[in-house]
Parts: structure tokens; sequence; C-alpha cells
């Protein structure tokens, strides 16, 4: 992964809520033509397995195609931002579906399972239990009521990045706590103006601090229902621990990608940033981006919130593997959704932190000997990686681009988060019940 696909990573968590919507409208009022999910033979041994990818991933289907070259594959690259559209397209001709499918943006996979689609190929049965209970977070992100739907490629865990030499030399102490931090943050606009230990002007507002703290935007009750509540404590006590911040500015109103934000990393002004396990290699590291010289990050957990027991890790990324209900080798393309998902000697050069336990021990061991880091992140990244919060689920709608024109332009423009929390409210839960849901707002 480059600083530019991350960069567009950041912009396709965006765009599926319209592509979403006008897809459901689409499945309301398609032709009369309706596909047929037992039309197709699923014992084929010869069928052709197109598969459709991003062009990171094209390389794990290819090492796939050359360890089994019996299989006949076609292996195409598309815009992940048309996924929806193309899979909704097919339904309405009745043909032309992949066999398997890289989503880049997991929470497509409520769409995809859901009868508008009926295109998610439950896997239950068809891989096997052992390989199952060897990922990280058990698939949860994949598992929509009780039918495993998908296999994670990747996770994006929090963790609190942090510059280790620069906090010796302030003489302080890596937060356990968010009272800590919000108290570090304090201490650091007093004693050292123009230092930050976080940034709020981007989406990670969401994945880095309101999905850890458990803030219901996407707490999915059950198919038809979800519960959305911005006056929840875990969401306002975000907002009560980063206005403060963002007031003083410890905390930037700024995106990490911002070019203001690089020139500011580069001069050595930024103390820490909780952000996902790809943060460091691909925006800290990188000589276009952040350009931190070797041997000063280091990683600690996410702090907790007081009172709780479990510092939860939100999650900035990750990619699903998801297996047609239309194929007519429904086996085989599980299998290739397995071998990509798990394979070691794929895995161990992935760009991101592999979803499978023993795929990611061989990621880690490689990451382990790189001099970026002032000392091995392993440890803290691999216990974050069964952190990530179940309070956020896969819907049928999106919240990034809701959260981006409502908090993130709030804190942009100058404003507090706890003022734009209404608005948040407002428009999700519009959103939630054109997509279907009734919603719960307590």
């Amino acid at each position: 992964m480059t600083l530019t696909l991350v960069r567009a990573r950041k912009w396709r968590t965006a765009l599926p809520a319209v592509l979403t919507c006008v897809a459901l409208a689409i499945a309301g009022c398609s032709s009369s033509k309706k596909p047929s999910t037992n039309a197709a033979p699923k014992s084929d041994p010869n069928a052709t397995m197109t598969v459709w990818t991003d062009s990171t991933r094209q390389a794990a289907f290819q090492a796939y195609q050359k360890a089994n070259p019996k299989t006949k594959m076609k292996i195409e690259v598309i815009d992940a931002t048309t996924l929806l559209s193309k899979i909704q397209l097919a339904n309405r001709v009745g043909s032309g579906w992949p066999d398997v499918v890289f989503d880049s943006t997991p929470s497509d996979i409520a769409s995809l399972a859901s009868p508008l689609f009926k295109y998610a190929q439950p896997l239950n049965k068809l891989v096997p239990q052992s390989v199952q209970d060897n990922f990280a977070t058990k698939n949860a992100a994949c598992t929509l009521g009780g039918q495993l739907v998908c296999l994670q490629n990747d996770l994006a865990q929090d963790v609190l990045w942090y510059n280790k030499p620069l906090m010796a030399q302030f003489g302080y102490t890596v937060p356990t706590t968010w009272a800590q931090y919000q108290a570090l943050g304090v201490q650091l606009a007093k004693d050292h103006p123009g230092y930050l230990i976080g940034a709020a002007g981007e989406v990670n507002l969401y994945y880095d601090f309101l999905w850890e703290s458990g803030c219901p935007l996407a707490t999915v009750v059950n198919d038809n229902e979800v519960k959305i509540n911005t006056a929840d404590t875990s969401c306002t006590r975000v907002a009560s621990t980063l206005d403060p911040l963002l007031k003083n500015g410890s905390v930037s109103r700024l995106s990490p990608f911002d070019p203001a934000m690089t020139t500011a990393a580069k001069a050595g002004k930024v103390l820490m940033m909780p952000g996902p396990s790809w943060f460091a290699q691909f925006v800290m590291q990188p000589t276009t981006s952040w350009s931190i010289p070797n041997g000063k990050i280091a990683a600690a957990p996410i702090p907790t919130w007081d009172g709780a027991t479990t510092n939860y890790s939100g999650a900035w990324g990750g990619g699903i593997y998801v297996v047609s209900a239309h194929s007519k080798n429904e086996q085989l393309e599980a299998s290739i959704a397995q071998w990509v998902a798990t394979n070691n000697a794929y895995q161990v050069t992935a760009p991101t932190y592999p979803a499978y336990i023993p795929a990611a021990k061989a990621w880690l061991a490689a990451l382990s000997t790189n001099k970026f880091f002032a000392e091995d992140p392993s440890s803290v990244l691999q216990t974050a990686a069964g952190l990530i919060n179940p309070a956020e689920a896969a819907t049928r709608y999106q919240v990034t681009a809701t959260v981006t024109s409502t908090l993130v332009a709030a804190v942009k423009s100058g404003q507090t988060i706890a003022s734009a929390l209404p608005a948040l409210q407002s428009q999700l839960s519009g959103l939630a019940q054109i997509a279907g849901y009734a919603v719960d707002t307590k």
C-alpha cells in the first residue's frame, strides 16, 4: 500500500454510502426479470472462476493461480466504488456475477448478503471450522444473522502511536486511560504549544474515537433494526474529551493527510497519534508523507475509558472476500477465498495486518525487524487485533460520509463535536430508515 492508496481508501469509505442508496433504489424498482439463485449448477469442476479485485490484492489471486494451475481463472481489477452497482446490474440481467470478490469496504457485506442483492454465499459449511476459528476476530465483521458470509483479509485495529524519545525528553508518561490522555493534552498545550497528540479533521474521528468508544451509530439489533443514539454517553464522552483539546490546539482540526499536518509532522511536532495498524508504515514513515526518522515511533495500547474493563479498538480499513451464491462451483470459489485470506506465503508479504492469526504471526515476524520502530510493536498490534469493538457492525447504510459532513465539518470550521452530534443523529436515522431499518434511539 502507498500513501496514494491510503488516500484512495479514505475516499472509498464515503462513496459507497451513495452507491448503496442507489443500489437499493434500483433493487426496488428494477425490471420484473428476477435472477434465479438455483438456475446455475454448482458442481462444474471445469467452471472458470471470475474474480473481481483491487490492484493491491491482484497479486494474491495470481499467487493462487500459480499454485493451482489447473484452476481456470479470470482475474479482473475493478474500481471499488462500482462494485455494488455492478453486482446489482448482474442481478437485473440475470448473469455476469463474479465468483469471488475482494471488497475494500467491509460494511458492503450487509448489502451483498441482503435479500435485495442475494449475492453473498454462506460459508459456514464451505470453510472448515478450524480455519474459521483461527481468525483474530472470528470473522465478526463477516457474520450476519449467524451466517458466515465473507472472510476478512486484513485488519486495521487501532493503537496509540507515539514518539518514544520525545515522550522521554518531555518527561511524560504514555496515557493508559482517556482521562490521562486529556490531561496530557492540557499539559502539552501549556508546556509545549504547537505539539500534537491527535487529529480529528478526518473520518478517523469515527474510526479511532467514536467506534472504539462504542458510540452506537451502526449497532445492529437484528436484520431490520439498528440502534443510533448520539446522546449515549459512549458518544458524548468522546466529545467531552476531544473538544477541550481541539480548543487548546493539542488535537489538530486538520486531517492526518493535510499538507499542513505533514509539515508539522516533519518538524517533529507530533507527540502521539491514535491510529490504525497501517498508519505508522504508510503515513508516518514514507519520505513522501510525514517522513519521521527511524527509531522514534513506538506503539502502545489504546487507552481505556473510565469505568470500562476493556480498551476496545476501532478499525479504520480492512477488506473482505465474498463469494457468489450464483457460482457453478461453490466449493472451489470458497477454497479460493480461503487460500488468499490464509496463505502464509502470500500474507507475509501483504501490505497490511492479516486477519488470519497464523498469517499474522508470520507477518509480525517480518515487521519486528523493521528499523523504523523504536521498539517492536508486534505484541501491541497482536493484542489489539482481538479487541475491535463489536458495538459497530455492517449495515445497509454507511456512517462515514455522514460523520464527515457533520462532525468533521464542525471540527474543521472551529465548532465543537458536541454541537454537531444532534445533526449526526438526525441524518443517520434518516439514512437507516431509507435502508429499511427501524431505528432504536434509546
